[in-house]
């Protein structure tokens, strides 16, 4: 405790200067208590610091306080009740050009907040002008007068994502800690608008647009047996033709054999030498890839129009198939050891068997391996041919039904029995992938490393549905894994992946996986397709509003979006399949199996009596199993 002297006469100074060496040993510590004449109160000391402000007491101002003092400005709080202005309350001309100076991903958000902003949002007087400022700024080369809010957003969302796994995903040494997968974005070309899909080559990487122009992005990848991987973004690029179709390279994964692109030019341009001649049909220009220059030319009649090119067979015989706007399917085969000499020749185009198979059944879309073509139809039919004996023996199983002596049985296509629409795949060497309407993945191949996602390691020689948690967009078969682009109900993207991780090809899981798991890899929300080589992963940026939905709806339900019947009725079947599981002899797994169909499942009694009549052609067995149960 310490002294505060309190004035109780009218002279302060007095009673200050007879305390002053009372003060002084209290504050010391000396003094406990007032000494003999000194008028002191015990209380606590005030706190080190800024001293306590003093009450301010209210006095009434005087007229010459009044008088004397300057006039002050008194903010007022304006509140919309009483005519404030607000967002809600300007007119649309002005929100229009307040808009038309920010962002497109602003724009979006501000659309996003009510009914009547989307609205104001959805001017086409607004996206003319976001368009034109891209344009200004170097990003647009010439705006198209169309859908101004389509083009303003692809230019916006377009973008190439490379992900480098030479040396990630894998403990490089004891004493070195994971290196997960270094991500770098590739150059945007100002030209281009809207990317559509991507090929790798040796030295390049492919980029086409909804434009149909084709750019070659250099590749920055430089491997030496004495450095690291030296990985930089990529800043240089060039084009390889406009007015283009479509366009392929060789389908295998390693990208030393893609030597030569092959481009399919529609009508009204024929490359860099126009001609009259070649204005009125379609025709086949082949590039070099690591220069960029037109080697070799293919015109066809002008009563035949195509969509699509794909490639598929050696340098030596390469097929080039070509699939027709009615869906009809050509191939064409050409050496690719005399593209390079200047001469010319005919090619003669072949009607496929798929066409004269089926000819009431267009093909939507052909895809194609080294050794084997997967063909969709318009009614979502898929057909395969192998034609290979150790590709249709990794594709379903058996060599039962091929017969290498006949040339035209590698021709026949065979249809996989799927009862759903497909609508999107990928084919590998030895696996495919199949995605149906309503989001569902199945798979089918060698499953040697796990790259089926089944969980197991065992062949698959029809398709097999595998479970993901998340609804897919894009999937993609390699040599030996698979990897899968999901998106979450919140709008969020991952890559997923099974089989071999070898190399870094899953980052996250060097060792591999049976099943799809996420994986180390950032994906940004307008990715929509994905490509991989041996050194790098690819994920292609692009969002156009004018695509329809690929599903019709949801996926399957979840377990916990099930009825109660439906619950009670997997927990039985669960513990049946468990009950099989453990029991040892065919006997007694036919009769639990046959308890199951009769008692647990809820099908049809016709489904019903087939299972139960064919369990005991397979293997017949007493009751004596099914009472004691």
């Amino acid at each position: 405790m310490c002294c505060r002297n309190v004035v109780t006469g009218n002279n302060p100074d007095q009673v200050m200067a007879k305390c002053r060496a009372c003060v002084r040993a209290r504050v010391s510590g000396d003094c406990i208590r007032p000494k003999q004449g000194c008028t002191v109160a015990l209380s606590p000391w005030p706190p080190v610091g800024r001293p306590k402000k003093e009450p301010r007491k209210f006095r009434p101002a005087s007229e010459s306080d009044v008088a004397e003092a300057p006039p002050r400005s008194k903010r007022r709080t304006i509140t919309p009740t009483e005519g404030g202005v607000t967002v809600q309350s300007l007119p649309p001309e002005l929100l229009e050009e307040i808009l038309s100076r920010v962002s497109v991903r602003d724009v979006i958000a501000f659309g996003a907040t009510c009914s009547t902003f989307y609205q104001l949002s959805l001017s086409p007087s607004l996206w003319r002008r976001l368009c034109h400022h891209q344009a200004a700024s170097g990003q647009l080369a010439a705006p198209p007068s169309t859908d101004w809010r389509r083009t303003a957003i692809l230019k916006y969302s377009q973008g190439l994502q490379m992900h480098c796994l030479t040396g990630a995903g894998s403990w490089t040494s004891p004493w070195r800690s994971y290196r997960a997968a270094t991500a770098s974005l590739a150059v945007v070309p100002p030209s281009a608008l809207g990317y559509i899909r991507l090929a790798l080559t040796r030295d390049h990487v492919l980029v086409f647009d909804s434009r149909g122009t084709i750019f070659l992005l250099r590749n920055t990848l430089a491997l030496s047996s004495h450095s690291p991987l030296v990985w930089r973004r990529a800043a240089g690029h060039s084009v390889l033709c406009q007015n283009a179709k479509d366009f392929a390279v060789d389908p295998r994964s390693n990208t030393s054999f893609s030597q030569f692109i092959y481009v399919l030019i529609g009508r009204g341009h024929a490359g860099s030498e126009p001609s009259p001649s070649m204005l009125q049909c379609d025709c086949v220009e082949v590039y070099q890839q690591d220069t960029g220059n037109r080697v070799f030319r293919m015109t066809f009649h002008t009563s035949m129009t195509f969509v699509q090119l794909r490639l598929t067979g050696s340098e030596v015989n390469r097929i080039l198939l070509l699939l027709t706007d009615t869906g009809k399917v050509y191939k064409l085969s050409v050496n690719e050891t005399q593209l390079n000499t200047s001469r010319s020749y005919t090619v003669q185009l072949v009607l496929k068997k798929i066409s004269t198979f089926q000819p009431h059944v267009p093909v939507a879309q052909i895809h194609t391996s080294f050794s084997s073509i997967l063909y969709l139809t318009g009614e979502g039919s898929a057909y395969v041919e192998a034609h290979s004996r150790g590709v249709y023996r990794h594709l379903f199983g058996t060599n039962q039904d091929y017969d290498p002596q006949d040339p035209h049985d590698a021709q026949t296509p065979l249809p996989l029995l799927l009862p759903y629409k497909v609508v999107k795949c990928s084919l590998g060497l030895s696996h495919l992938c199949l995605l149906d309407d309503c989001g569902r993945i199945f798979m089918q191949g060698i499953n040697r490393f796990g790259q089926l996602g089944t969980g197991d390691k065992i062949d698959r020689g029809e398709p097999t549905q595998v479970v993901l948690n998340t609804l897919p967009v894009e999937v993609w078969c390699g040599l030996n894994h698979s990897l899968a682009l999901l998106q979450k109900e919140s709008g969020e993207k991952e890559v997923q992946g099974c089989g071999c991780g070898f190399g870094g090809r899953l980052p996250g899981c060097p060792k591999g996986s049976a099943v799809f798991i996420k994986l180390r890899i950032s994906v940004p929300r307008a990715a929509r397709s994905l490509c991989a080589s041996k050194d790098c992963l690819f994920l292609l940026c692009c969002h156009d509003i004018a695509e329809p939905p690929l599903f019709r709806g949801l996926p399957p339900l979840r377990e916990d979006e099930e009825s109660e019947v439906e619950r009670d009725e997997r927990r039985r079947l669960l513990w049946q399949l468990a009950k099989l599981r453990e029991c040892e002899g065919l006997g007694r797994k036919v009769g639990l199996l046959r308890q199951a169909v009769q008692k647990n499942m809820s099908i049809s009694p016709a489904h019903q009596d087939f299972l139960v009549q064919a369990l005991n052609a397979i293997h017949p067995v007493s009751n004596e199993l099914t009472d004691q149960s």
